[in-house]
């Protein structure tokens, strides 16, 4: 458990390093940040619960990471040739898909196609669950940056209406499946028996 903790411990370095920098920057990501390592402390404490392992709980933080590294405008200027955005979303439902088939095939006694098809509809039931925070955050405080807002960087498209809105939340959730989709494969192949 040495090197869980030393991951533990250098993952929230990492998130209150970020919470720091975005007292400073235009971009603010302080909400974020600290959910993130919320997220990392309630795994880590419940790491054999959640059946994890090194590779699983490093998914989890880059799929974090990705999103809080927004703290240096990449959602505004991708650092990539291809929409950051997308890229969060692809990578969020990638680990949440490889999180969820390996925690319910350890715990839930039935079909393999069916903890897949649960894996599936557990990582859509969690982007979906980001899509209407933004959603609530827009209503609630207008817009801005970071999960619990929508209008940011991340979330302009081409029209500035309320079409543009409805196709940023369907590709979000487009590419949330696109991910999840990768995830269950790579976990499929890398289970196979050698």
């Amino acid at each position: 458990m040495k090197k869980e903790k030393l991951l533990f411990i250098t993952f929230l370095a990492i998130f209150t390093s970020l919470f720091l920098f975005s007292l400073f920057s235009k971009y603010k990501y302080l909400i974020d940040s600290f959910v993130a390592a919320t997220i990392i402390i309630f795994l880590f404490s419940f790491y054999k619960e959640f059946n994890l392992s090194k590779t699983i709980f490093s998914l989890i933080f880059v799929s974090l990471l990705l999103h809080n590294l927004g703290v240096f405008g990449f959602y505004n200027v991708s650092p990539f040739s291809f929409s950051y955005d997308k890229l969060t979303h692809f990578v969020g439902g990638f680990s949440l898909a490889i999180f969820f088939v390996n925690l319910f095939s350890k715990k839930i006694k039935t079909n393999f196609y069916f903890v897949i098809l649960f894996a599936v509809f557990a990582s859509l039931g969690v982007g979906s669950i980001i899509e209407i925070s933004e959603y609530a955050g827009f209503l609630l405080v207008g817009e801005g940056e970071g999960f619990f807002y929508f209008g940011g960087t991340g979330d302009i498209t081409q029209r500035d209406n309320l079409d543009g809105a409805w196709v940023n939340s369907s590709i979000d959730m487009v590419f949330n499946l696109i991910g999840s989709l990768a995830g269950l494969s790579a976990f499929i192949f890398y289970q196979k028996p050698k």
